[in-house]
């Protein structure tokens, strides 16, 4: 048996398809929404840690046995009833690693944030689940934070990098969607992180001191977003610029002295004006970046995947989605691809 069980590319090409096209034909792999996925995830949680307290009241070893539950329980779902991003598997794979590592001897020592990270990376890897893959790397952006606490600048230019890094990732044509979608997360909570560790650092000493190059470092992710964000025409990236705006806006709060009534009214007629000026630079543009609304149906982005559904080798696809249309190896067929356009043949 081939491990590890899940998903193809072509199944999960296939299931981004059917979530524009609902009329698509499923996957044999169950999913869930977003918000039964939430559910499923604390159920199984709640199951996880009630293993783990009743394995401790026996005396037993409570980590390997509720890790080797959790994660047996996960695989045999996968594999015999084919759960797949339902949440109930996610999470029991998740939490059986974390109760894996409850259970070792602990001295406190910082360094097991980094354990808890390699738990989520593999977790996240296992179950194609992007949001595991965000936690490892802000639990490392916050391990960083924790071990060198006098310089919190380094925390910050690691989380900048690393969404420096995933933007150009995702600017690579990636085939399975969760790679583009653990990228995109990546893009919007490092900065965001980055900057939430070092106000976590300085909320314990005796003055909140403004760091300029913290701010700085923002400002640099924010450029560097921005023009990436306008020249692929992504919105994650320019989401990403306008949160690392705002977080050096907050940063550099001490060097405006004014009253709060005053910033906002600023702030405010700032937004206007910019929204003025792009609708108007915007007005009559077609393509790139545009304001004029545009009627579409979901038929329009299915179409940009259905192409690369096309093209892709079919070798690991199920039946359903193998490739039905007519052999075109022989020109001389009634599907003759030899052709001029417009019905007229190729020798036309």
């Amino acid at each position: 048996m081939k491990w590890p069980i899940g998903p193809s590319v072509a199944e999960e090409r296939a299931e981004a398809v059917r979530k524009l096209v609902p009329s698509q034909p499923a996957t044999p792999w169950k999913h869930n929404g977003l918000l039964l996925r939430i559910v499923f995830t604390v159920l199984a949680a709640i199951a996880v840690a009630a293993a783990f307290g009743f394995f401790a009241l026996l005396s037993l070893p409570k980590g390997i046995l509720t890790a080797m539950l959790a994660i047996g329980a996960a695989e045999w779902l996968i594999t015999e009833h084919r759960f797949f991003r339902t949440g109930l598997e996610s999470s029991l794979w998740l939490c059986g690693t974390f109760a894996f590592i409850f259970g070792l001897p602990s001295q406190g020592k910082v360094e097991a944030l980094l354990v808890f990270a390699a738990a989520s990376a593999l977790s996240g890897w296992r179950m194609r689940n992007e949001f595991f893959g965000a936690l490892a790397a802000i639990l490392v952006v916050v391990y960083i934070a924790a071990k060198w606490e006098h310089t919190p600048i380094l925390a910050m230019s690691i989380a900048a990098l690393i969404a420096i890094a995933s933007a150009f990732a995702l600017h690579r044509v990636w085939q399975r969607p969760s790679n583009e979608r653990l990228f995109a997360g990546l893009v919007v909570t490092m900065p965001l992180t980055g900057y939430l560790s070092t106000i976590a650092l300085r909320m314990f000493q005796t003055t909140f001191v403004m760091n300029i190059q913290v701010a700085a470092i923002l400002g640099i992710t924010a450029i560097v977003m921005l023009i990436a964000g306008i020249a692929w025409r992504d919105r994650i990236l320019l989401i990403s610029a306008t949160l690392s705006v705002a977080c050096a806006s907050i940063e550099l709060r001490q060097l405006f002295h004014y009253p709060a009534e005053r910033k906002l009214i600023a702030a405010g007629i700032t937004v206007i004006a910019i929204a003025v000026t792009l609708e108007r630079a915007l007005r009559r543009k077609t393509r790139g970046l545009v304001v004029t609304v545009v009627a579409t149906n979901p038929y329009d982005e299915a179409m940009q995947i259905g192409g690369i559904l096309t093209v892709a080798p079919h070798g690991s696809a199920p039946a359903e989605h193998a490739h039905t249309g007519p052999v075109l190896d022989d020109s001389a067929s009634p599907t003759d691809k030899s052709f001029g356009g417009a019905g007229a043949g190729g020798g036309y």
